[in-house]
């Protein structure tokens, strides 16, 4: 009785865009867009007559090649993947101009303009270079970004579980000008992160996430507009946000494509041949059954069940959020006892996000407000501005 061979799986995305490893067996990879060649290899092919690789999530906008007469390669469709063909716009106006109306572009200018006025901020990119003291820095304050983000949504984060890998990685690939680490801060602490990895004229959506105490400034927004202008600067022609079906990604994309799964097989064997068609068929059953189960949308019920399944236990630990209420004073009383609040002493980290949303409704620089509590009230506070006072409490 023949043994099935087991296949030698790998990733492009981790094998080749994180450790820039080389893919078996192809002898070349072609961009079709960019018209570029991005992999060329005068590597001599494996000599085990049974070698059977499965290589997941191959862009189909890459072309590959296998020129030995002996290995056969089968592609299967899998998952959806969306990308932004720079390539055809001039600039981010351009860009802008094509995918929103004149009302979502002015509201764009308004989340960036409200920032800058609330608060100290600072663009920065490192690609190329940046020093192992900052880059500690950074990702430190990137990975507790990510974990209170999704301790907010209730759900486990893939990201986390990969920290350590990404830790290693990123910072030679920023060196080498293989990734760019985009970076927003408010008094030279960073309040948003994006890293992207970067492979000769296209960068790829990697990791993202910001402060959630901003939540109410939207600038995810005014990152990716940044990032657009470093793009345009630095001669990008594709921007490949990857997997993931999110609301987000829909309005800023212009195209999409397939992730294949790729078998690649050395047909002369017979028992890997075998092998190989029972991987191809299975898979082509599976996602055959994806799609009309997504017709059925028993996707929604099966996402629901992988919220439930993969839920942040470390919020058993943590109380839900307060209510909290906030509202105008027309005068304050001057015999009301208050003491003055330091928002930069941990003890009242709570108190960032109500009085950031108050910033950004007021128009108002955090240089020039101050704020106390009701001594004689429990949980309640002051907030103090040029032109306003407004009270929030938390029941």
């Amino acid at each position: 009785m023949l043994k099935r061979i087991l296949p030698n799986s790998l990733d492009v995305l981790s094998t080749f865009l994180e450790r820039k490893v080389l893919l078996p067996v192809y002898s070349k990879i072609l961009n079709s867009i960019s018209k570029e060649y991005i992999h060329k290899s005068t590597t001599p092919e494996p000599k085990d007559d049974n070698f059977l690789y499965c290589i997941y999530d191959f862009p189909s906008y890459l072309k590959a090649t296998v020129t030995s007469t002996k290995w056969k390669l089968k592609t299967i469709n899998t998952y959806k993947g969306s990308l932004i063909l720079l390539k055809n716009y001039s600039d981010t106006n351009a860009y802008l101009k094509s995918k929103f109306s004149a009302g979502r572009r002015s509201k764009f200018r308004t989340y960036k303009r409200r920032l800058e006025t609330c608060f100290n901020i600072e663009y920065k990119s490192f690609f190329g270079e940046i020093s192992r003291s900052e880059y500690e820095y950074l990702f430190d304050e990137f990975h507790k970004m990510i974990k209170n983000r999704f301790l907010e949504k209730k759900i486990q984060n893939y990201d986390l579980s990969r920290w350590s890998i990404y830790h290693e990685i990123a910072y030679p690939l920023i060196n080498s000008k293989e990734a760019a680490l985009f970076v927003i801060y408010n008094n030279k602490k960073p309040i948003s992160i994006c890293l992207n990895l970067v492979r000769n004229k296209t960068i790829y959506g990697y990791i993202r996430t910001y402060d959630i105490d901003y939540s109410k400034f939207y600038i995810g927004f005014t990152d990716f507009i940044k990032q657009l202008d470093w793009c345009f600067e630095n001669d990008i022609e594709i921007f490949d946000l990857l997997k993931g079906n999110y609301p987000y990604k829909t309005k800023l994309i212009d195209t999409q494509y397939d992730f294949q799964k790729h078998v690649l097989y050395n047909s002369k064997s017979i028992i890997t041949r075998l092998s190989a068609n029972i991987i191809v068929t299975r898979t082509r059953a599976f996602y055959a059954l994806v799609k009309v189960l997504k017709k059925m949308n028993f996707n929604t019920l099966y996402h629901n069940f992988l919220k439930y399944k993969y839920r942040n236990r470390e919020l058993s630990k943590i109380t839900d959020d307060s209510k909290t209420t906030i509202e105008k004073l027309e005068t304050l009383n001057p015999e009301t006892k208050l003491t003055n609040v330091d928002l930069n002493n941990d003890t009242f980290s709570y108190l960032k996000r109500p009085v950031y949303n108050l910033l950004y409704s007021n128009q108002e620089s955090i240089n020039t407000i101050e704020i106390f509590k009701f001594q004689n009230e429990t949980d309640t506070y002051l907030v103090k501005g040029k032109n306003t006072i407004s009270k929030i409490t938390f029941q």
